[in-house]
């Protein structure tokens, strides 16, 4: 892992706010797939924007999907 991508990741842990690029919007039970799959991932949400999002440590691709979903989802 890169150094750069090491500060994203603190980052993230530490409650700050960046800026989330545009990504692919997925539904809940793929978000929940790619969470559980065997990709590297990290968490980059737009909460202004009521998105939950996954990054791909390798390939920089962003899967996002609308939180009101992924929580009705858990039922």
């Amino acid at each position: 892992m890169d150094a750069a991508m090491l500060q994203d990741s603190q980052a993230y842990r530490a409650g700050l706010d960046l800026p989330v690029l545009a990504g692919q919007v997925v539904t809940a039970a793929e978000f929940r797939d790619l969470l559980v799959s065997h990709r590297r991932m990290v968490r980059v949400d737009r909460r202004v924007d009521r998105l939950r999002g996954l990054q791909d440590l390798d390939t920089g691709e962003v899967f996002l999907t609308d939180e009101r979903r992924l929580l009705d989802a858990r039922r």
